[in-house]
């Protein structure tokens, strides 16, 4: 699983490149791809986290980013700086879930930069993020902010539409990328879609289940408070809620079972030990028993899987080749 930070870096109105596209394989590209977006690697839950694409197009007033994931990654995202955004869900393969609020194909979700939201996606998705600055756009940004993670459906999909359109312009047709009218024009469309859409629909709060919400804070507890004591029993009967409803929420929101949610969880802490570690003094036995791993046959098949190699390869790697694996 990946953790992306995004933090907004350069002027919308001051840009040298109106469009920005680049595929990706692995965590370098990732970054290298991502223009002025930044983000931190945190956790990776499949082995194709790092595989996707990236794309940027810089409109007179307004940002559009094009985000395609195969999944298996947990973004920490928030609005770029001075800006209100609408996450418009183009394509999602399997489970998805940003803050308290399940994704789905056809879904726009409104978020501002006030703060950073968690986002988990399990298989392929497909996303596009318009984001509006503050003070181009007050009163559609005053709106929005009320709104906060709350959504509204792109019931005929018209506003999904135009945003491919968009996008398959820019890769078509790179006159366009010198002709400030015509993305002036792009705009107004883009605001006009948004509109209509608010005209018709009042956004609000997604429903969850009782077991769904309690299923967020368990993720949240396993996130931000791993330790090699949490296990799923013992959260379940703090949070008071049975395993298997837990598990049926878990699948329902994640598409993944809280036990292998922890244990990657957990795989992602010993890399990180490992790759930190002295190979002189520092074993893989005690930093796998470190994280809650006592079975190292099953361990190191865990890792492999995940990571594409053996343990023992972490932690007798150098710093520097380390870096350049990009993981």
């Amino acid at each position: 699983m990946i953790v992306y930070k995004f933090g907004y870096n350069r002027s919308m109105t001051h840009k040298k490149e109106v469009f920005i596209h680049q595929k990706f394989n692995d965590e370098d590209l990732m970054k290298k791809s991502s223009a002025n977006w930044n983000y931190d690697t945190v956790y990776k839950l499949l082995p194709y986290a790092c595989e996707g694409e990236n794309t940027m197009i810089f409109l007179p007033h307004i940002q559009l980013t094009y985000v395609i994931s195969s999944g298996g990654i947990l973004y920490d995202i928030n609005s770029p700086g001075g800006t209100v955004s609408a996450g418009v869900v183009l394509e999602a393969e399997s489970k998805a879930c940003f803050g308290q609020t399940k994704l789905k194909k056809g879904m726009v979700v409104f978020f501002d930069d006030r703060k950073s939201y968690s986002l988990f996606i399990s298989r392929k998705l497909k996303i596009s993020i318009i984001s509006f600055p503050k003070k181009t756009y007050r009163k559609l940004s005053q709106m929005l902010s009320k709104h906060n993670l709350e959504t509204i459906e792109d019931t005929d999909s018209r506003l999904s539409t135009f945003l491919s359109d968009i996008l398959e312009s820019f890769k078509n047709n790179p006159s366009i990328m010198e002709n400030t009218e015509k993305q002036e024009e792009i705009e107004t469309h883009l605001l006009e879609q948004l509109s209509i859409l608010l005209e018709k629909q009042t956004p609000a709060q997604p429903k969850l289940t009782k077991g769904e919400k309690i299923a967020l804070q368990i993720r949240d507890r396993i996130y931000c408070h791993i330790s090699k004591k949490v296990t799923i029993s013992s959260l379940a009967e703090e949070f008071r809620i049975s395993e298997q409803t837990l598990q049926n929420a878990f699948k329902s929101l994640f598409g993944f079972t809280p036990n292998r949610f922890l244990r990657h969880i957990k795989l992602n802490h010993v890399r990180q030990t490992l790759i930190h570690a002295d190979p002189q003094s520092d074993t893989i036995v005690r930093i796998a028993n470190k994280w809650g791993f006592t079975h190292m046959g099953h361990f190191s098949r865990y890792y492999t899987d995940l990571f594409g190699e053996n343990p023992s390869v972490t932690l007798n790697r150098k710093p520097e080749e380390e870096k350049k694996t990009g993981e």
